[in-house]
């Protein structure tokens, strides 16, 4: 049997579990906060380390982060609130939702 091994940049985890991909996103964005601090998110509602897709809207009063991805085509209607967690693509998350700890999966709707 052969074992095959190699080097890579940066960092890895086992990411397979909803609580550790969480874990593996606080790293992700602490470490690119470090790398390349400008594709993080800076808007007055963001707190903490925040990636946001460019294709994201983001409603009035939100208050978004720590530790929060937002993909591709995301919808955050207004007064929503998002602390770790990521949004897959596609994603909407209605009126004065609260949101933590959770991954969001694609084309999904939470909140009434």
């Amino acid at each position: 049997e052969l074992i095959f091994a190699m080097v890579l940049p940066g960092f890895w985890m086992d990411v397979g579990q909803p609580r550790d991909y969480i874990t593996g996103l606080r790293l992700y964005l602490d470490s690119l906060r470090k790398r390349s601090a400008n594709r993080l998110a800076t808007r007055a509602h963001i707190v903490g380390n925040v990636l946001v897709h460019e294709s994201a809207k983001i409603g009035e009063g939100c208050l978004i982060g720590p530790d929060v991805a937002i993909g591709p085509g995301c919808v955050v209607e207004d007064g929503v609130r998002l602390s770790r967690c990521t949004m897959m693509c596609g994603v909407r998350i209605k009126k004065h939702a609260c949101i933590s700890n959770n991954i969001i999966g694609w084309h999904s709707t939470v909140g009434q």
